[in-house]
């Protein structure tokens, strides 16, 4: 039996592979562990997520810096496709053996950027449809809004442009927001757990909402966004969620179940809104109630008025008619003559007692009717004050915990430039600036000895 070398098995591999392979082939499979490396080649695994079996074969993938410049000018005509982990590709290269580390690998020289966009489309489109079929996709929709929604669940990445965007809407509108953050990756193969896991933990946190919020990119930049977990995961979600994700054109599945908005500025914005709209009408209602409860009273007031004016004349009229009668008597008795004037008398005093004594008892009915109405009437105005003194307590209570100074009670605080202008980036100031930061106890002025450096996000082709 023959006995060959490292580098004659190497050989003859290369060869065989040269004669199996003997032109550039095309490739389909799923993008795994991307480097780009600082020499400018790009390396990777290419995985068949279709194969049966465990583990899934790979192929290794170099696109060397001297191909990259075009293949990266056709992504970026696409305008859509960025590759990234967990993108579906069709590339085009020459399989080789690498002898120095003993493996088979392409060589990348272009990219088919229609079928990654078809393949994106094509389970995108299945996905709605099955979403759609068990009642998911406007499930979370029809949730009703809380009324003041300033306890906030927010997934997004941390620190990125998306998350200072969303929070600097937030503190514009000065309104008490609680802003409960959760870091998620929100690109790559990790994304969809990160996401899914924050809205579980959000869901049991307390939060009045949930907002998702990420930045623009390339469609399989956002392309967790349509998987079907995070979707499931929105539409079963017992809160609503709101999305702010990418740019005005970008629709995912995500923002299909939940409440969507074109960026997340947006997103803030509307949650903004929706308390600005609850704040206008406690206004209103406060005017509303102070003119009902005016009313109420003026009228109370005209009904005690019209009994007691009613009574008099009653009684008025009342003594009237005693006096007629007893004119009445009189003069039958000076008619009668003098023998019967004991008897008439007699008579004249009987009936100026009953009429004395229906005259009595007629006041005290008219009077005991005048007081059962005050009564109710009272009663009825010191429910209405009452009613209305414990809603503007009520109203008052609400606008305490609107007031911002109650963040500041709690340790925040706001910096502004010796102009009074916000200062939001380390980029706003220079060494020598004057700044004044206010807190609960009051203002603080400090100088700036030293720059500061924003970081920003670093996205390399």
């Amino acid at each position: 039996m023959a006995t060959y070398s490292v580098g004659e098995i190497a050989d003859i591999v290369t060869r065989a592979i040269g004669r199996a392979f003997p032109a550039e082939v095309w490739v389909k499979g799923e993008i795994r562990d991307l480097n780009r490396a600082a020499s400018g080649h790009v390396y990777f695994n290419l995985t068949d997520p279709e194969s049966d079996e465990s583990p899934a074969p790979i192929l290794p993938v170099t696109l060397f810096a001297s191909e990259k410049f075009a293949v990266n000018h056709v992504l970026k005509r696409s305008g859509a496709v960025r590759m990234t982990d967990g993108v579906a590709v069709r590339i085009r290269g020459q399989v080789g053996h690498y002898a120095a580390r003993g493996t088979v690998q392409l060589r990348m020289t272009w990219i088919d950027t229609d079928y990654t966009l078809g393949k994106l489309a094509e389970e995108r489109e299945q996905l709605i449809k099955n979403l759609e079929r068990h009642g998911l996709l406007e499930k979370n929709r029809k949730l009703a809004m809380p009324l003041v929604p300033l306890r906030v669940g927010l997934i997004t990445s941390a620190g990125s442009a998306a998350d200072a965007d969303f929070s600097h809407e937030l503190g514009l509108s000065g309104y008490a927001w609680m802003l409960d953050r959760v870091d998620a990756r929100v690109q790559g193969p990790e994304a969809t757990g990160d996401i899914v896991g924050a809205i579980t933990r959000l869901s049991a946190a307390g939060v009045d909402v949930i907002a998702i919020v990420r930045g623009g990119g390339a469609q399989t930049d956002l392309a967790a966004f349509d998987s079907e977990e995070i979707a499931v995961a929105i539409a079963e979600c017992p809160l609503p969620v709101l999305t702010g994700i990418g740019h005005e054109i970008d629709v995912s599945v995500a923002d299909l179940v939940a409440r969507s908005h074109k960026t997340p500025t947006a997103c803030a914005g509307a949650l903004v809104a929706r308390v600005g709209e609850f704040m206008a009408r406690l206004d209103h209602l406060a005017v509303a109630t102070q003119r009902v409860a005016g009313g109420r009273l003026h009228a109370a007031a005209g009904h005690v008025d019209s009994a007691t004016a009613r009574l008099r004349r009653s009684a008025r009229a009342a003594a009237g008619r005693s006096q007629q009668r007893l004119g009445v008597v009189e003069r039958e008795i000076s008619r009668a003559g003098s023998n019967r004037l004991r008897q008439q008398t007699d008579l004249i005093e009987s009936v100026a007692q009953r009429l004395q004594r229906a005259a009595s008892v007629q006041v005290n009915r008219e009077l005991a009717a005048v007081d059962r109405m005050a009564t109710m009437v009272g009663n009825t105005a010191l429910r209405c004050v009452d009613d209305v003194r414990g809603y503007v307590d009520d109203l008052e209570h609400r606008v305490e915990l609107l007031d911002p100074h109650r963040l500041l009670a709690r340790g925040w605080s706001i910096t502004r430039s010796r102009e009074g202008t916000l200062v939001t980036s380390p980029d706003a100031v220079t060494p020598g600036s004057v700044l004044r930061t206010t807190v609960a106890g009051g203002d603080i002025n400090s100088v700036v000895t030293e720059e500061m450096v924003a970081t920003e996000e670093m996205n390399d082709e």
